[in-house]
């Protein structure tokens, strides 16, 4: 599995006037309107060469209680550590942010001297996995316009 990359460096960045709505199975969020999106059951990315962006879901086995973050974020920092330690990255950055209106762990790691984001967002029962890697403000994009459909 590789890590997410995004939002600091990387040399591909696009203007925001230049993006495309992208839709998941109940998500949604913007990538650069000349980057190649690939759809897989569980997942959609987007990229350009090198840099990508997508985002996997992943289902719960008992569905997310919002006052219960306390409880998830050293859960989601032990999945973060093992994917850093497995991808051979580093981990720079843990962070609680708000994503898409809900609060979401997010993850700053470099491998292979190339910068990557993941980011957690829980909802019901299920598990949105953000993810860049050598993106730039195509990160930013994903980050900042995702969004969760309304049931």
């Amino acid at each position: 599995m590789a890590l997410v990359a995004g939002g600091c460096g990387g040399s591909s960045g696009t203007s925001s006037s230049a993006t495309k709505r992208v839709s998941g199975a109940g998500y949604s969020f913007r990538a650069p309107a000349a980057w190649q999106v690939r759809r897989r059951i569980r997942s959609v990315e987007a990229r350009d060469g090198s840099a990508l962006v997508s985002v996997t879901t992943f289902p719960l086995a008992r569905a997310f209680v919002p006052g219960l973050w306390a409880k998830a974020v050293p859960e989601l920092d032990r999945v973060a550590r093992q994917l850093a330690s497995t991808e051979r990255a580093r981990l720079t950055t843990s962070m609680t942010t708000t994503i898409g209106g809900r609060k979401a762990r997010v993850y700053l790691l470099v491998h292979d001297g190339a910068q990557e984001k993941l980011g957690f967002v829980l909802q019901g029962r299920r598990e949105y996995q953000l993810f860049c890697h050598d993106a730039g403000s195509a990160c930013d994009g994903l980050f900042g316009s995702f969004r969760i459909s309304a049931a």
